[in-house]
């Protein structure tokens, strides 16, 4: 199942004075930069912040376009470390399946020490539906930017130094882009139990689910 991502900065939803003040913040910008970028006097800024007016179209396109490139392109090390901090399942891989990064959690799934994995394909130690779900993403263009992101429900088949468990999981799977512009694909799931597994499956419809950026 394919999806297409339609934003519309207009619409009532968005909560302009949080993106603006948290934008400006992640960023360390001071309300005179962000006027200055924007087109703007600082006391519209401090207007759009405080929820005072509502931004024009213009500024609304421009501040999405910002926040998305903060989101996608940040220095390779600061995610990169992040994600190793993750107590959560996470891994990170490029386009040829090769492991950049790994988080703890993940490490504990694998039960393998981090320089056993990282630098290493990830078909060395995984197998089942999720190596079938990654050939898919990529088939798809996960690292020619042409997905948003991908869902995949399945089993995972993980070998291990006590042989090969077999775990049934739920992933999440989207691109990030490192400073040098290479394309990575980050992985973030979890280990479900059979009810719960059953129960996605019937409400995603599907084992993977794509969603487009257009």
């Amino acid at each position: 199942m394919v999806q297409d991502i339609k934003l519309s900065v207009s619409s009532s939803k968005v909560n302009w004075p949080s993106v603006i003040r948290n934008f400006r913040m992640s960023k360390r910008l001071k309300q005179a930069a962000l006027a200055a970028d924007l087109g703007v006097t600082q006391a519209m800024i401090s207007r759009w912040e405080n929820g005072d007016s509502d931004p024009p179209e213009r500024v609304k396109r421009r501040m999405a376009e910002l926040v998305q490139d903060a989101f996608v392109v940040a220095p390779a090390p600061t995610w990169v470390d992040l994600i190793t901090l993750n107590p959560s399942v996470e891994f990170v891989t490029d386009s040829m399946g090769m492991v950049k990064a790994i988080s703890r959690g993940a490490l504990d799934l694998f039960g393998m020490a981090r320089h056993e994995i990282e630098g290493r394909n990830i078909r060395d130690f995984v197998g089942g539906d999720f190596m079938s779900a990654l050939d898919r993403i990529r088939e798809e263009g996960m690292f020619q930017s042409n997905l948003a992101y991908a869902q995949s429900l399945g089993s995972m088949e993980i070998n291990v130094s006590a042989g090969m468990q077999s775990r049934l999981c739920d992933f999440l799977h989207w691109p990030r882009i490192s400073e040098a512009r290479t394309v990575y694909c980050i992985h973030s799931g979890a280990v479900l139990d059979e009810a719960r597994y059953t129960a996605r499956l019937e409400e995603r419809g599907e084992k993977i689910v794509f969603r487009r950026t257009f």
